[in-house]
C-alpha cells in the first residue's frame, strides 16, 4: 500500500518508489523510537513514584531509583529529540525566513539539514570514543555499566542522522516526483500559511 503523498498525479516511477522506501525507513524508525520513549516514560513514573513512597512513607529510600530515573531521563530526552526532529518541532526562527520565497526556504532547510548531519556525525564519533573510556566503570546505585547511560548519546545522534538524511532525500526526490512524504515539511507549509507567508511563492 502506497503511503499518502501530496501533489502526486503521475504514474509512480523509480524516484517515487525510492521515495516510498525512504519514507518507510523514517516512519519505521519513528515508531521504534516512539514506543521506546513510551516505555521510558512509564519507567520514569514508576521509579520516581517508588522513590517518593519508599523515602517518605516507608522511610527506607531505594538505592537505585534516583540514579535509574536519571539515566532513564537521558534516554527519554534523546528519544524525544528524535521524534521532535521528525515532526519539525525543534526551535526555529521562522520570522527570519518569512521574507524568503518558498523555493528559497526549501533550499535553506536542505542546507540546515546537511550541517545538522555533519555536526551529529562529529558528536556520534566522540560519543563512541567516550563509551570505550567508561567501559570499566559501574554506577554506584544501579550497578549498571556506565556504557549504558552514555550510549543514549550514541543512539540519539545516530538516529537523528538517519532522520535528517531521510528528510534530505525525501526533499531532493520531491524535486523529481512532485510528492512530499515528510510530515515535517507538511507542518512547515501549514505553519508558514498561518504566519502569512507570501501566497505568490513559487511551488517546487
Amino acid at each position: 500500500m502506497r503511503s499518502p503523498a501530496i501533489g502526486y498525479e503521475e504514474p509512480p516511477g523509480f524516484a517515487y518508489r525510492l521515495q516510498e522506501i525512504v519514507a518507510f525507513i523514517g516512519s519505521a524508525l519513528e515508531q521504534v523510537i516512539f514506543w521506546l520513549a513510551c516505555a521510558l516514560l512509564v519507567f520514569l513514573v514508576v521509579a520516581l513514584s517508588m522513590q517518593v513512597f519508599y523515602r517518605y512513607v516507608i522511610e527506607q529510600p531505594l538505592p537505585w531509583s534516583e540514579e535509574g530515573a536519571r539515566f532513564g531521563l537521558v534516554w527519554f530526552s534523546m528519544a524525544a529529540a528524535c521524534i521532535a526532529a521528525r515532526e519539525g518541532q525543534h526551535f526555529i526562527f521562522r520570522w527570519a525566513t518569512l521574507v524568503l520565497s518558498e523555493i528559497q526556504r526549501f533550499w535553506l532547510r536542505r542546507i540546515v539539514d546537511t550541517f545538522a548531519v555533519l555536526l551529529l556525525a562529529v558528536i556520534l564519533k566522540y560519543s563512541i570514543d567516550y563509551i570505550d573510556i567508561v567501559a570499566g566503570q559501574n554506577a554506584s546505585g544501579t550497578g549498571l555499566n556506565m556504557q549504558i547511560p552514555y550510549a543514549a548519546i550514541t543512539f540519539g545522534s545516530a538516529s537523528l542522522i538517519v532522520i535528517y538524511i531521510t528528510e534530505l532525500l525525501d526533499a531532493l526526490l520531491s524535486l523529481k516526483t512532485g510528492a512530499m512524504f515528510s510530515k515535517r515539511e507538511r507542518n512547515e507549509a501549514a505553519i508558514y500559511g498561518q504566519l502569512g507567508a507570501t501566497p505568490t511563492d513559487k511551488k517546487i
